[in-house]
């Protein structure tokens, strides 16, 4: 069974919830729902169900009369996504001695497979499961007011909050994080875990291409659009001078050609200044981080969208988990004066003579809440992915964001802390900008993903049809122009990002993901063809040009210039198709912000004790996000906002 690196800071989480009465359930009587003499057959029963990544095992021990414990033996889900599920549900059912437990609103897949097998071994043990689902479980009824103080709030506990916590605490502040989920993580536990920093020592090993060459001559000679990208053109162009002068091979890489593409990339509408802060601070996050012990490997690459091979990712930790983890586990580490305040919604501002001093919000049985902020709030509530409502109202790019469309989003990130924002009159910058990535079509996540997602792309007759190492709108754009609006992602191990034991880099093994139908798999490329539905002379072809493309650097089909080093589809199999569609992944539209994380109004003042970062911020990525960028800001203004807030004192 896997085990989660955040067991024991779920069961820390858990006792603080029962402490203060947030479990919203009171024990229903200890006796068999059915009402008979003849109850359960003692025992242990394993019970199986279907999770998220895979199929999900428990174990359930009953006496004649009641269900004594639960316990989930096996399982492949998320990690972090499906830790407090997997701690809460069995607690829930066997307290209550009922199936009518809540799931946890992030993990509701992870939340109705335990529910689903813990029914499995009811009906073996004897028992009637769909009596069990039946009884009902007594709600909480809310609280008297709650007040709480400290010298920072901090509304949301993804990776923006939590780095913004950390940092107003290394700077003595006492902090409280109010998140209004189960968990700590938000999208920041949902992603990859890639994050974009110019790293040298970590691009030395790389050969620099012809292609990659001229890449960077087109960012130095192109038209400048103002003073500023003048001026990183002008800084970029010394330091390609001097690389190249010096007879260096190795990948080449500046933080003014991170610059450069944040904003031409993002078509000239992100601020400059924003894009200069975040590209300039994000090497020094990635050594903050590591001061605190994130294992970073020694290799930045490509990915998706994210245009140059510099970003950079753990070791150790599937996903974005690790920079959670870290960051909380460092803090408690070093007894910083922080608490955390889970399944709390924030609901608006308290404003006091102008100023931001406070929040008032709502815990999930209802109880009221206020918070009073010494020194500061810092807004890092996140986009507004999981908001239909919001998404076609401000929609002006794509043809269709409604209720069809799949998005990779927590379910939490609904944009409330940008409408509270505006409540308190805060201007509001690129809301039209949402981003599309490419995803599971049966559910819009990313996690069943198979192949480096910069490998070999195909349409349903087995031709590539975009440069893989596109802008993601382009390649979203371009995947809905086929058969169907999707593709397949093409891969052989070398390039399939899975690990020596077959599992993926959300933690699950490829052989689930081929069970659900997620991932094909076969030992020829003809085989794999057959299999998706395409001609195998086709396919056949299409690998063979796409690898001979790769053996000159540059493919003329696309204009692909970039490539990582595994890139190349091998020549023996295993092979793999990883079916993809555009999904809503982010917005880069949100509350206006200068570079010291400040909340500006229309007239560009600033809201004296508010500050944001995050997600909720617009005006970083324009009108399109790198890949490996939306980490890289949210952990780097959430650390400048921790700051800010203490250095405006």
């Amino acid at each position: 069974m896997k085990k989660s690196n955040l067991k024991r800071i779920v069961v820390l989480f858990l006792s603080v919830l029962l402490a203060v009465g947030l479990t919203g359930c009171t024990a229903a009587p200890s006796n068999n729902p059915k009402g008979t003499a003849a109850g359960y057959t003692s025992g242990t029963y394993t019970g199986t169900g279907a999770g998220r990544n895979g199929e999900l095992k428990v174990e359930v021990t009953f006496t004649a009369d009641e269900i004594t414990k639960v316990e989930v033996v096996e399982h492949s889900e998320t990690e972090g996504i499906s830790d407090l599920p997997l701690q809460r549900i069995p607690e829930e059912i066997v307290k209550n001695q009922s199936l009518a437990v809540d799931a946890v609103a992030t993990a509701t897949l992870t939340s109705n497979a335990i529910i689903e097998a813990v029914a499995d071994a009811v009906t073996q043990a004897g028992g009637d499961a769909e009596a069990l689902k039946n009884v009902k479980i007594e709600k909480e009824t809310a609280g008297d007011l709650v007040q709480r103080e400290a010298d920072v709030i901090v509304l949301g506990g993804g990776g923006a909050g939590v780095a913004a916590a950390y940092a107003a605490a290394e700077n003595g502040a006492s902090v409280i994080v109010v998140e209004k989920t189960a968990a700590l993580g938000g999208n920041t536990m949902r992603s990859g875990g890639y994050f974009n920093a110019v790293v040298p020592e970590n691009q030395q090993s790389q050969v620099m291409t012809a292609g990659q060459l001229k890449s960077v001559e087109e960012y130095c000679t192109m038209e400048p659009k103002d003073e500023t990208m003048k001026s990183w053109q002008e800084q970029l162009t010394a330091e390609f001078d001097a690389y190249k002068k010096s007879g260096a091979e190795h990948l080449f890489d500046s933080v003014y050609l991170h610059m450069l593409q944040t904003y031409v990339d993002g078509d000239y509408v992100g601020n400059p200044a924003l894009i200069q802060s975040m590209c300039e601070k994000a090497p020094q996050t990635y050594a903050w981080m590591q001061d605190m012990g994130f294992d970073w490997k020694e290799k930045s690459i490509v990915i998706v969208g994210s245009l140059w091979p510099r970003a950079n990712m753990s070791q150790t930790y599937k996903s974005g988990i690790g920079f959670i983890e870290v960051l909380k586990n460092d803090a408690d580490k070093k007894a910083f004066p922080i608490e955390y305040d889970l399944e709390v919604k924030a609901e608006e501002f308290i404003v006091e003579d102008g100023r931001v001093t406070g929040v008032r919000a709502v815990a999930a049985n209802g109880t009221p809440y206020e918070y009073k902020a010494g020194k500061g709030v810092v807004l890092a509530t996140g986009g507004f992915g999981a908001n239909v409502e919001m998404r076609v109202k401000y929609n002006s790019i794509w043809a269709d964001l409604g209720p069809t469309v799949p998005t990779t989003n927590s379910p939490a990130i609904t944009g409330d802390g940008i409408l509270m924002a505006q409540e308190v009159g805060a201007n509001l910058v690129g809301m039209d900008k949402i981003q599309l990535l490419i995803a599971d079509p049966k559910t819009g996540e990313t996690s069943t993903n198979v192949g480096d997602t910069t490998s070999m792309y195909v349409n349903q007759e087995g031709h590539r049809f975009v440069n893989e190492s596109e802008r993601r709108d382009v390649l979203c754009a371009a995947t809905l122009e086929q058969t169907n609006g999707m593709m397949y992602i093409i891969s052989s191990y070398q390039n399939s990002r899975l690990d020596e034991n077959y599992v993926n880099t959300y933690g699950i093994h490829v052989d689930d993901l081929v069970e659900r139908g997620a991932v094909y798999k076969a030992d020829t490329i003809e085989e794999l063809a057959e299999q998706v539905g395409m001609d195998p002379a086709t396919l056949r072809k299409t690998v063979d040009d796409y690898n001979a493309a790769i053996d000159a650097g540059y493919d003329e089909l696309t204009g692909r210039t970039v490539f990582n080093e595994t890139a190349k589809i091998e020549d023996h199999g295993p092979y793999f198709a990883n079916p993809r569609t555009p999904a809503v992944h982010h917005t880069m539209g949100g509350v206006e912000v200068d570079v010291y994380a400040h909340v500006l109004d229309a007239s560009g003042n600033r809201i004296p004790g508010l500050y944001a970062a995050g997600e909720v911020t617009g005006g970083f990525h324009g009108g399109n996000r790198l890949g490996g960028n939306a980490i890289s800001e949210a952990i780097t203004t959430g650390r400048l906002a921790g700051n800010s807030v203490i250095s405006d004192q």
